[in-house]
């Protein structure tokens, strides 16, 4: 009997990508028209992140975004990297890069009172 262990989380990194392509997708226009709606003002944009679902959406798109772009990368150095420690160390260190991306985006969108 084959393992399909392999086939089978290229089949779940391919939907996570169109997952998280299709949310982006939808998130922008939308924040984009809600952000207009109000001033290009400090005031005006810190209040347009208050609201707790504003929070959520926008913390959303920050893992839909770090999560496409570490597929993407992923494959890359899959692809293109051939020895086994550069890959292994470049993949270690941009997972390290987003981990801190992602808690960066939570400290700063938690702060805003």
């Amino acid at each position: 009997m084959r393992n399909a262990s392999g086939a089978r989380r290229g089949l779940n990194h391919w939907l996570l990508a169109r997952a998280s392509a299709a949310y982006m997708a939808l998130f922008l226009p939308i924040f984009f028209v809600y952000a207009c709606q109000g001033g290009l003002d400090y005031a005006a944009w810190r209040g347009l992140f208050l609201p707790v679902f504003v929070k959520v959406a926008v913390l959303l798109f920050a893992v839909a975004l770090l999560a496409h772009a570490w597929i993407g990368l992923r494959e890359i150095f899959i692809d293109y990297v051939h020895p086994l420690f550069l890959r292994l160390s470049l993949v270690f260190l941009f997972g390290v890069v987003y981990a801190a991306c992602l808690i960066w985006a939570v400290a700063i969108l938690w702060s805003l009172k």
